[in-house]
């Protein structure tokens, strides 16, 4: 689990050569909750240097700060298996 933009980066870092070259978000469902606060669903595609890809889903909490708009929580559940498997 990373933790913070700094963290983050210092992650993608490590990866190096094995980071995706294109990363891609799709289906984007966002949701005002009373809060103030934005819950957004969506779906991630990542493609390696290889060409092999993989597909994943983002639930998001976003929130406005001084700053804009900004992911607050992120959680991803990566697909693994297809539908029914």
């Amino acid at each position: 689990m990373a933790e913070g933009l700094t963290a983050l980066k210092e992650l993608a870092l490590q990866l190096g050569d094995a980071n995706p070259v294109g990363h891609h978000i799709t289906n984007v469902v966002l949701t005002e909750e009373g809060d103030g606060e934005v819950r957004a669903l969506s779906k991630g595609i990542g493609i390696m240097a290889d060409g092999s890809c993989g597909s994943g889903t983002y639930e998001d909490r976003i929130v406005h700060t001084p700053a804009g708009w900004r992911i607050a929580h992120r959680t991803v559940h990566a697909r693994r298996v297809p539908l029914g498997g």
